[in-house]
């Protein structure tokens, strides 16, 4: 396997047990604390953490698609005031076992190349796919970051999903 994929696996893994322990200690809190809007990122828990969730759903699909939409088409969609834990619980791994099938069949060089991306009506911008990964992980760090701050707000003691945490119980 080359070293390339073994780091974008490395990646991906981590970021989905990262994201995995967050769910089970969000299925602790009452659901109006889940829901309450702390002011915090896309105001809740279930607003952050959906937020992360459709992040890594669109680059997936993105990969998997092997094309990424103009600029102008990314983003902007608010956070919906109905999210379930269970359905984000119920849809993730979907969006994990996608990636996991993806970068198992990658190669090295096959991570390295670019997908294009149209930025402006004159301007292509070349992402490169293991690049595009490394974006989304670190993008979902962000937002989990940002989860654990409420949790904690919240008065609850939140899981330790930082990479060490994650690299001592492999």
């Amino acid at each position: 396997m080359g070293e390339l994929r073994q780091t974008v696996q490395l990646d991906l893994r981590y970021s989905e047990w990262a994201s995995r322990m967050l769910l089970a200690a969000c299925s602790e809190l009452p659901v109006v604390d889940r829901n309450r809007d702390l002011a915090l990122s896309h105001g809740s828990v279930l607003g952050t953490l959906h937020h992360a969730f459709v992040s890594e759903r669109f680059w997936t699909q993105c990969l998997l698609a092997n094309k990424i939409p103009p600029l102008e088409q990314i983003g902007g969609t608010p956070t919906p005031t109905n999210v379930r834990l269970e359905d984000l619980e119920q849809e993730w791994p979907k969006v994990w076992s996608g990636l996991e099938r993806w970068v198992a069949s990658a190669r090295d060089d096959e991570l390295a190349q670019p997908l294009s991306c149209r930025i402006s009506a004159d301007n292509e911008f070349p992402y490169i796919r293991w690049q595009l990964v490394r974006h989304f992980v670190n993008h979902s760090t962000l937002h989990r970051g940002q989860v654990v701050g409420m949790i904690r707000s919240l008065g609850k003691r939140p899981p330790n999903v930082d990479l060490m945490s994650y690299l001592l119980k492999q």
